[in-house]
């Protein structure tokens, strides 16, 4: 029988009914032994995997039985065409997977698709759906810049010379061991005119657990250290009267290892402290939810270290609507662990639920399943549900203490910039 590594549960509220008893049990291993041939017993077959393993039933405000009951009659349909000789194309495919997944919560969730009987009309291989990006895209302060956000983020950057007095000016990019992607970091040591310093650093990514250790390994990889460490060492090291407080950036930061928080956060901590609960599923049925386990956050034994809270240091991070994940998530802790520390810039995205990779499916009925290429489908969706102080912020994110709209400037990442230093100056 599956077993969570998390042996704390709760009691299992089951639900009952034909669609809703499951006679597979997709979370048994990364792949499954059914197979499907009709796009009817293709989304029964998914409805039914999201049913047992998605983790937000509690907050999730879709009816999924209803999705179900609706939607069925209208796959069937589309069999009915491809046998009568008609073509059914992934245009057809997505109308239907929109409004069966439109409204769900789930933040980081991507439900990818083939089409089982390929069409000549299909101008592409695959559709993806991913609920929350449409959600986040019918926001009043949403901002579509025409380059990406994080090209945008390093391109503001590089030309802050200019814009500020600068002591230090350091940036790397690295290949993320973790992430399977590449991490920017930047780091500028502010000079405000009384003398006094804010240290800078903007990550495009949590990455810092994994590349730290790799100091030397390689050239990308010490030079990402040194900005890293360049950033720590200002804020740990600098005199009370010359460090005017700290700026972590988190804009653009698509998200990564949950460990950064014990440097992020630990590293201004006197002690150990929760910052947050997480569970998982247990079971197929959709309330079979282990107990919320407590999350710690853990002083660092390095040199990396100062009490921001007894020394009255102020720690203000920028976020944005593309802050995501650990991207958001950082932000939520140090919020609700340090006094002395102020968010700005705009509410985040809300994909705060954790996840494991999809090796590790075996662990949970919750989290990723599929192969596209040998299943025809994939879909990516939180491990575990989570809570920061008491707060689930899934589908909604953090709001800022202070909002700064991109949006109402233009696009520019300078005003939110300048609010922070203003924030410290006048702290």
């Amino acid at each position: 029988m599956k077993r969570n590594i998390i042996i704390l549960t709760l009691v299992a509220l089951f639900f009952t009914g034909c669609r809703k008893e499951a006679d597979y049990f997709p979370y048994l291993g990364e792949e499954s032994n059914l197979a499907y041939n009709s796009y009817a017993s293709q989304f029964d077959y998914l409805w039914k995997c999201i049913s047992m393993g998605y983790v937000f039933w509690d907050i999730e405000k879709t009816d999924w039985d209803a999705v179900y009951d609706e939607l069925m009659p209208q796959f069937e349909a589309l069999d009915a065409t491809y046998k009568a000789g008609g073509d059914v194309t992934l245009d057809d495919l997505e109308t239907l997977y929109n409004r069966a997944l439109g409204g769900m919560v789930d933040h980081h969730m991507t439900v990818v698709i083939r089409n089982i009987h390929p069409s000549p009309n299909d101008t592409k291989t695959y559709a993806a759906f991913r609920p929350g990006q449409a959600e986040v895209a019918t926001r009043d302060y949403f901002f579509e810049s025409v380059y990406d956000e994080k090209v945008s983020m390093r391109a503001f950057l590089d030309g802050i010379d200019g814009q500020y007095s600068l002591a230090a000016h350091q940036t790397a990019t690295v290949l993320s061991p973790a992430l399977g992607d590449s991490v920017t970091y930047h780091y500028c040591l502010i000079n405000l005119p009384d003398g006094r310093q804010i240290p800078y650093l903007w990550q495009s990514g949590a990455s810092l657990t994994s590349i730290l250790p790799t100091l030397g390994s390689t050239a990308d990889a010490a030079a990402a250290a040194a900005v890293v460490d360049s950033w720590f060492t200002a804020a740990t090291t600098l005199p009370r009267t010359k460090l005017a407080g700290i700026i972590l950036d988190n804009r653009a930061n698509s998200g990564g290892e949950t460990n950064d928080i014990n440097l992020i956060i630990g590293s201004f901590l006197n002690e150990k402290a929760v910052w947050g609960e997480n569970r998982t599923k247990e079971g197929p049925g959709r309330f079979e939810y282990t107990a919320w386990v407590p999350t710690y956050v853990f002083p660092e034994n390095t040199p990396y270290h100062r009490d921001l809270t007894t020394e009255n240091i102020p720690y203000v991070v920028l976020c944005d609507i593309n802050s995501i994940s650990m991207g958001e998530i950082e932000p939520s802790v140090i919020k609700t662990l340090l006094p002395t520390s102020y968010i700005i810039g705009e509410r985040t995205c809300g994909a705060t639920g954790s996840l494991l990779p999809a090796n590790n499916i075996d662990l949970t009925y919750g989290g990723p399943f599929g192969d596209l290429q040998k299943m025809n489908h994939y879909v990516y969706t939180s491990t575990m549900e989570c809570k920061i102080g008491g707060i689930n912020r899934e589908g909604t994110g953090l709001v800022p203490d202070k909002i700064v709209n991109r949006k109402d400037y233009g696009g520019s990442f300078k005003p939110q910039l300048d609010e922070a230093i203003q924030y410290i100056q006048g702290y």
